[in-house]
């Protein structure tokens, strides 16, 4: 058997070697094929170095590679070296963020991160933590809205109050799912309408909220969506805040995705507002490049976090010290955490303010030219009015566009040269690339939509 510093040498060529290595994001095989490729059976004996390497090397080679600008699928695309190197750091520290005395860099550093990404929300004060996704960071939105506005619900439950909470019918999935793991139930997350390009509006807020106070219900949360997951459009802050402050209802802001834009002067505009909200969540793994998972809520109301997550006896890990005041764990709801704030403290320390503004600027730049591309190819048509990092389009001329956006998309997916996603909205499906990756150059962009357009005349 190697040694840990062999195995460990290994290991580190072949993630170098995928660093630099294949351009293109991977064939996708179909699961059958791909488990005979794999020697995926344990057995009671241990496997040779040379299984152990070569399982390493097909983990490598039969993932989606998703550090090429030709993936556009997700929100994320590239991965930021400092980001990489804070994660092998956290890794190889391997310890817990529950308390102060088992990571006491880690604690100062994510509370550090904190503080400063609430700057750039507008907030002089305030509280936050980093969890395990976005989705997690609105579960928490949602939850600490509750519990500040209903102290008694986190002792006593619901009682006979039907709660009720209200999103865009453009929001997140996530919210749905903090509905039913807070047992408010699916039925009282009230979806708002949207503009036709995917803001919300805020005149049909107020009157669903309006139908459920006259229906005896207790309106509780707003979430104003910062970047739409598939339209990339940010709802009216503003005008959202003084419909909750109206009827004293917890403002939460899914900035997830557009979170990032707060970083940069010429985008910010995008979230004017936010200082007004009560809350926000905001994941710098999409925008900037930091690694899955880099997940953050933030909030402006101090005490809120631990006063809503602080529950059962944890006086075997968590002890009354001149430091327990630190320890993040009370105000969490994970007591295991990893130390993911080093990544993006290290990014950051290395980069700046400034660096991280031009990143964000140049991604948008990136987007322009990719719109404007698409405006000049007569065969594709945008499909909506955007001024984020979602591109949606399709081929113009078919007699089932529908249909052939699919079939193209899996063609692509076969070929492995591009991985891009589609979605459908008002009856009409479409490709939806998404601009993240700051190595994307206009010659990828280009080569991507030529190869759309050969693959719909030869499908059409």
């Amino acid at each position: 058997m190697k040694t840990v510093q062999e195995l460990l040498k290994t290991a580190y060529q072949l993630t170098l070697e995928h660093l630099s290595g294949r351009p293109h994001v991977g064939s996708l095989l179909l699961p059958l094929e791909l488990k005979k490729t794999l020697g995926l059976k344990l057995n009671s004996e241990g496997a040779s170095d040379d299984v152990i390497q070569k399982e390493m090397s097909n983990f490598l080679s039969f993932s989606a590679n998703t550090l090429t600008p030709q993936f556009q699928n997700q929100l994320f695309s590239g991965l930021n070296p400092y980001a990489l190197a804070g994660d092998w750091l956290s890794t190889i520290i391997n310890t817990t963020m529950a308390t102060y005395e088992a990571s006491p860099v880690g604690t100062l550093v994510e509370k550090e991160l904190i503080q400063h990404m609430n700057s750039f929300v507008g907030w002089k004060s305030g509280d936050g933590i980093m969890v395990t996704g976005g989705s997690n960071s609105n579960l928490v939105g949602m939850l600490v809205a509750r519990n500040t506005l209903f102290p008694e619900t986190k002792t006593k439950g619901l009682g006979n109050k039907i709660f009720t909470a209200f999103v865009s019918e453009e929001s997140h999935y996530s919210f749905d799912k903090a509905v039913n793991l807070m047992g408010l139930g699916t039925k009282n997350l009230i979806k708002v309408p949207a503009d036709k390009n995917g803001a919300i509006i805020p005149s049909a807020l107020r009157q669903k909220i309006q139908e459920s106070i006259a229906r005896g219900e207790t309106p509780f949360f707003i979430a104003a969506t910062a970047g739409t997951t598939v339209l990339g459009a940010f709802d009216p802050i503003r005008e959202l805040s003084v419909i909750a402050k109206e009827f004293e209802i917890w403002l939460h802001v899914d900035g997830a995705w557009g979170g990032s834009t707060l970083l940069s002067k010429k985008h910010r505009h995008l979230m004017a507002g936010v200082e007004l909200a009560d809350s926000m969540t905001w994941d710098t793994h999409k925008m900037l490049g930091t690694g899955l998972i880099s997940s953050f809520f933030l909030t402006r109301h101090t005490n809120a976090l631990r006063a809503s997550n602080d529950s059962g006896d944890g006086n075997y890990i968590f002890h009354d010290s001149e430091n327990s005041i630190w320890d993040t764990g009370p105000a969490s709801l994970q007591c295991g955490r990893r130390i993911d704030a080093i990544k993006v403290w290290l990014m950051w320390k290395a980069l700046g303010d400034n660096g991280l503004e031009d990143l964000v600027n140049q991604l948008f730049i990136k987007a322009d030219r990719a719109r404007d591309l698409i405006a000049r190819m007569p065969e594709l048509e945008l499909m909506f009015e955007s001024h984020m990092l979602n591109i949606c389009f399709r081929y113009k001329d078919s007699k089932d566009p529908d249909k052939l956006v699919i079939n193209v998309r899996q063609k692509l997916l076969e070929e492995g040269h591009h991985f891009v996603n589609y979605s459908t909205r008002g009856g009409k499906t479409f490709f939806r690339m998404i601009i993240a990756n700051p190595e994307l150059e206009e010659s990828h962009t280009r080569n991507f939509l030529e190869r759309i357009v050969t693959l719909s005349k030869e499908m059409n």
